[in-house]
């Protein structure tokens, strides 16, 4: 996707705007341990289908996915996703 692209499709979804131009990640490390603690409350077993929407980079969807749910994470900016 070019530059000019992008800048279109952030015009018509303000809210993928927003997301692409913090440092997300950097924030993300502070919910570590609350993403793997919602992980084993969810008692997850191998093979079971996850779909994290919202997953940022991955603060819930890599703990699932280490315990062998096959996960599939969707994030809304090109960064985290």
């Amino acid at each position: 996707m070019t530059k000019n692209n992008l800048n279109k499709c952030n015009a018509m979804n303000p809210n993928k705007a927003l997301w692409e131009k913090g440092d997300f990640t950097r924030i993300a490390r502070s919910m570590r341990e609350s993403g793997e603690a919602l992980v084993q409350s969810l008692r997850l077993t191998k093979g079971l289908k996850v779909l994290d929407l919202g997953c940022g980079d991955g603060t819930t969807a890599l703990p699932a996915a280490r315990l062998g749910a096959d996960v599939l994470g969707v994030a809304i900016c090109a960064k985290l996703g």
